[in-house]
């Protein structure tokens, strides 16, 4: 069952006639040359047939990506890299990266480029607001920052490594929600970083400036009007409150509905706060 080549089955006593036949009736399907499946293949499959057909490619870019768990989504073609000179053509759901042959590392009992290559593949494949989102999210969940970077600066001069190396500078990894990472994505923009589901106390916020004690906090409706977590929140705010930080609180949907607004807010707020605490610390008596 699953993905054989012609030589397995003759191995197996099958005729190059009853190849033939079981091809015909349906019993297998060619999906390359020499390569047959005996029951509908699934993406893994695929990936076996072009392994079987070529056993030198190195799979890259989206399915070397799905491979490594860089996106979810599973690719719409196989993605492998393959020497230059060669020359096979490929079906359509097949795409060959002919340049020199990649580091090989092993994923699934496949070749596939090294994680940080397939990182580099994609980002370079990706528009710009797929890019930003592939970045938060695949940045220290999947690939240490300093890696990253490190490959960033290997490749130092190839072609979209200019933009790769804002979208490291400007990422916003650790975001638990979309909402929460438009507004981290969106200050990062404005050269206004804040940390990101960082801990005071016994407890999290979403977003925090320790200099000015302000934590901001994104409100999905779902979560936080279920009775006890919305009991939750108050205690939980009226301590922070007590121990001298300032909590704002934004609700998805103004987020999404005026963005702009929300982290002009944020930033007056935070910056007249820094400027408060600097101001107090220097009318302190010193000793």
């Amino acid at each position: 069952m699953g993905i054989t080549t012609r030589a397995q089955l003759i191995a197996q006593g099958v005729s190059a006639s009853g190849i033939s036949r079981r091809a015909r009736t349906g019993e297998l399907t060619r999906l390359l040359p020499g390569v047959y499946a005996t029951d509908k293949p699934d993406f893994m499959d695929l990936c076996r047939a072009v392994a079987k057909w070529k056993p030198d490619a190195v799979f890259s870019h989206s399915t070397a990506g799905w491979l490594w768990g860089l996106i979810e989504v599973e690719p719409e073609v196989v993605d492998a890299t393959i020497a230059r000179n060669a020359q096979d053509r490929s079906p359509d759901w097949v795409v060959f990266r002919r340049r020199a042959l990649p580091e090989v590392s092993v994923r699934c009992g496949l070749r596939v480029v090294s994680i940080e290559e397939a990182f580099v593949d994609l980002a370079e494949d990706l528009p710009k607001a797929e890019l930003e989102k592939f970045f938060d999210d695949a940045v220290d969940n999947h690939l240490p920052w300093r890696r990253v970077a490190q490959v960033v600066d290997t490749c130092k001069g190839m072609e979209g490594m200019s933009a790769l190396r804002e979208q490291l500078r400007r990422c916003c990894p650790g975001t638990r929600s979309e909402p929460e990472r438009m507004v981290a994505r969106a200050l990062s923009a404005r050269n206004f970083a804040l940390e990101i589901n960082a801990r005071v106390g016994q407890f999290y916020g979403d977003l925090v400036d320790f200099r000015a004690r302000v934590i901001i906090e994104i409100d999905g409706r779902a979560f936080h009007t279920a009775a006890d977590v919305f009991t939750n929140d108050r205690r939980r705010q009226n301590q922070l409150v007590l121990e001298g930080w300032l909590v704002l609180r934004y609700s998805v949907a103004t987020v999404q509905a005026d963005l702009d607004r929300v982290v002009d807010e944020i930033i007056t707020v935070v910056r007249k706060r820094r400027d408060s605490v600097r101001a107090t610390s220097r009318t302190l008596p010193r000793g």
